[in-house]
């Protein structure tokens, strides 16, 4: 691109229908940083400035914070890995989106006072905190069941939940947005502290959350897609991976993880018996199978 083709910083927050000053935000945080600058230190864009400027103001008006949408743009030299970022990222809103809609839905179906739906409303507004902060703190799209350190997962809910699904699902969602509960994220890989850490324990619930879900789906413990879970224990774990795994999470759990279970069994519509421990034999199978 000549310099000739470059324009001012006033001329394209004209053309971009934005105020100057948010412009200069923009290019000071880095999001739309300027082509180049003159000798007198004035600003100039050119047309890859400009398209990414509408990239920016589009995501701003379906709601994206700026810390998430520099992340969704960060990878610069890899397009292809910056769509797909940006298409995870889309999704995870999409879903938002329809989680509140099922909430309005249940309150004009049951009539149900403001004071109600509005409180589940704030649930999901902290749960979607939350998810947020964790895709800038991890770098990546959406947090995925199976990545270490995104805690347990909420299942998703059907296209039209029953009342008690719902209902379930909210209070999964209440329990895993509660920050400083025992199912939180951790913030280090779960070799950290396996003696009472709480986000060992979140990271250990999500790693039986994909073994049901794998036993669920007809997958054997001597399957080759069983590996990838496998893996990630034995990788998080030192020693005798069976011996710990067994000894942390007995079948029935404790307390939270017992509420956990039960809630996700109503949503997902899995069998009345425990589910963890379903999830337990399948894993132990498996880790065996492995490790001996």
């Amino acid at each position: 691109m000549t310099v000739d083709a470059l324009m001012p910083i006033g001329e394209l927050a004209r053309r971009a229908d934005i105020p100057v000053k948010t412009l200069r935000h923009y290019s000071d945080i880095g999001i739309v940083p300027p082509a180049r600058r003159t000798d007198a230190g004035y600003r100039m864009y050119g047309e890859e400035q400009r398209l990414r400027l509408e990239t920016v103001k589009t995501f701003r008006r379906l709601g994206f914070e700026l810390d998430e949408i520099a992340m969704m743009l960060r990878d610069r030299t890899d397009q292809p890995a910056g769509l797909r970022g940006q298409l995870r990222a889309l999704r995870a809103r999409q879903g938002e989106l329809r989680q509140v809609a099922l909430v309005l839905r249940a309150a004009l179906e049951r009539d149900e006072p403001a004071a109600v739906h509005l409180a589940r409303l704030r649930t999901l507004a902290q749960l979607s905190a939350a998810d947020r902060a964790a895709r800038v703190r991890h770098r990546g799209g959406a947090p995925q069941p199976g990545v270490e350190g995104a805690g347990p997962p909420l299942p998703e809910l059907p296209d039209a939940p029953l009342p008690e699904q719902l209902d379930a699902w909210l209070e999964l969602a209440e329990l895993l947005a509660d920050d400083s509960g025992p199912l939180r994220p951790a913030e280090m890989p779960t070799t950290a502290d396996h003696s009472g850490n709480a986000g060992a324990a979140g990271d250990l619930l999500s790693v039986l959350h994909d073994a049901m879900e794998a036993r669920s789906a007809g997958v054997t413990p001597d399957d080759s897609r069983a590996d990838a879970i496998v893996d990630r224990l034995r990788r998080a774990y030192d020693g005798d991976v069976v011996r710990q795994v067994t000894d942390e999470v007995a079948p029935d759990g404790d307390l939270e993880s017992r509420r956990y279970w039960r809630l996700v069994a109503r949503v997902k519509g899995w069998p009345d018996q425990s589910p963890q421990a379903q999830a337990m034999d399948w894993l132990v199978a498996a880790l065996r199978l492995r490790c001996g």
